[in-house]
Order: structure tokens, then C-alpha cells, then sequence
């Protein structure tokens, strides 16, 4: 994660997808940060999160696919399953 410091400290609003509040926003999208810094904008990476943090975050990011582990082994959703019983 990084932080933005717009050449403006009091800017408020809307500059290439971001919010800046007091001249500031933040954002992890390396693009945007090159973006900034070739139009004269400060850019300070900010320390890391904790890494219990980080790993709560994983651990919700690898559950969700877990869900629908079943359905791509069939290969047959809910939707299917119906159609089928009416050839039957």
C-alpha cells in the first residue's frame, strides 16, 4: 500500500480513479502509482500490514473457492440437474 500527496495539500476530489481527502489517497495499483509520480505527485509506501492481518485476509480469499469445489468436479449446476430430470 502506498499513500498519494497531491502537489495541493487542501485537494479534495476525484484525480485517475482515486479519492484524495486533504490532498491525499491511497492505493496498492502500481500502475496508478508510476502514473502520479510522472505528474509531480509525492508517493510514500507505507509500512506493511501485520502479518495476522494478512493472513485472516488469505484465509477468506482461499474459502470462497472451496464453496464451488463440488459443482466444477460435476460439472453440473443446479440448472443442469433439473434439465436432466425432465429427459428422464
Amino acid at each position: 500500500m502506498a499513500k498519494i500527496k497531491s502537489p495541493n495539500p487542501n485537494y479534495n476530489g476525484n484525480s485517475a480513479s482515486l479519492q484524495f481527502v486533504n490532498g491525499e489517497a491511497e492505493t496498492e495499483n502500481k500502475w496508478l502509482l508510476e502514473w502520479f509520480k510522472n505528474r509531480g505527485y509525492k508517493v510514500e509506501k507505507l509500512a506493511d500490514e501485520p502479518v495476522e492481518n494478512k493472513q485472516n485476509e488469505d484465509m477468506a480469499h482461499e474459502e470462497e473457492p472451496k464453496k464451488f469445489e463440488s459443482i466444477k468436479k460435476s460439472g453440473k449446476t443446479k440448472a443442469k440437474d433439473s434439465d436432466d430430470k425432465k429427459d428422464d
